[in-house]
C-alpha cells in the first residue's frame, strides 16, 4: 500500500490525477525569463538557466493551475549546478508572480538561497499572510537527489553515493542492492498552503553575480487522491 500525505491508496484508479512528466516534451509547459534567462531541453532533462546577466531570471510552469497540495504529492528529481549565488524555488505556488525567498503567498516548496554566506536549501510554506520556513541541514542540492512535497511535509531520497575504483565509477552497493527510502526532513504545520488549487513552478535567478546559474530536472512526477 503506498500513501499520499498519510491518505492510502491500494491501486493507481483511486487516483484523481497521475501525471509523470521526464520532459521530452514541453508543450504544456509556460516559460518566463528576464535579461539572459533560457530554458533548453535534452534528453529527458529541463533545464533553466539564468546567463550571465545580474538579475537574470528563468521560470517554468505548467499551463494550468490544477494541483492542490492538500490532496497530493509532488515529486522532482533534479540538481543546481551549485547553491551559492542563486535563489531557486520548485513546488505549489498560488501565482505566476515570481518566487521570493520571503514570499508569503500561498506555497509550498524547496528553496535554494544564499544570504551572502554560502547556499542552503529550505523547506517553505505560506497560507497567503504568513511564511514559515526551516533550513535543510545536511542536504547538498548540487547533488541529484529526489524531493518531494505532500501538503506541509518535505522529504528527500537520497540516490546512492558513487565510489571511483580503478578509475572507473561504481555505485557503493552490492547485491542485493540497497533499498533507497524517503526520509521526511520537517513536517511545517503553523501556515500551511491553503486548499485550492496551485500551479507547479520551477525558478532560478542569479541574484547580483554575473554568473551563469543552472537548475537541471530530469522528471516531474504527481499524484492527486481527491477531487476539489
Amino acid at each position: 500500500m503506498a500513501e499520499i500525505n498519510s491518505i492510502p491508496y491500494e491501486n493507481a484508479e483511486d487516483l484523481k490525477t497521475f501525471l509523470y512528466d521526464n520532459f521530452y516534451s514541453t508543450e504544456h509547459i509556460e516559460l518566463t525569463t528576464i535579461a539572459t534567462g533560457f530554458l533548453y531541453n535534452l534528453f529527458g532533462e529541463m533545464r533553466l538557466s539564468t546567463g550571465t546577466t545580474a538579475s537574470s531570471t528563468c521560470m517554468t510552469n505548467y499551463d494550468i493551475a490544477s494541483f492542490n497540495p492538500l490532496y497530493s504529492e509532488a515529486v522532482w528529481k533534479g540538481y543546481v549546478d551549485s547553491m551559492d549565488n542563486c535563489f531557486a524555488f520548485f513546488g505549489f505556488k498560488e501565482s505566476l508572480a515570481a518566487p521570493t525567498f520571503d514570499m508569503t503567498e500561498s506555497h509550498a516548496g524547496f528553496m535554494i538561497y544564499d544570504d551572502g554566506n554560502g547556499g542552503k536549501i529550505y523547506a517553505s510554506v505560506a497560507d497567503g499572510t504568513e511564511q514559515q520556513r526551516v533550513e535543510l541541514i545536511g542536504i547538498d542540492a548540487a547533488r541529484v537527489e529526489n524531493y518531494k512535497v505532500a501538503y506541509n511535509a518535505f522529504f528527500v531520497e537520497p540516490l546512492p553515493a558513487v565510489e571511483t575504483s580503478l578509475g572507473l565509477p561504481g555505485v557503493l552497493t552490492t547485491f542485493p542492492y540497497i533499498k533507497r527510502e524517503w526520509v521526511e526532513m520537517t513536517r511545517l504545520t503553523n501556515y500551511p498552503p491553503k486548499n485550492e488549487v496551485h500551479y507547479i513552478v520551477q525558478y532560478i535567478e542569479n541574484g547580483k553575480n554575473n554568473l551563469n546559474k543552472i537548475l537541471t530536472l530530469n522528471r516531474f512526477i504527481y499524484s492527486e487522491v481527491y477531487a476539489d
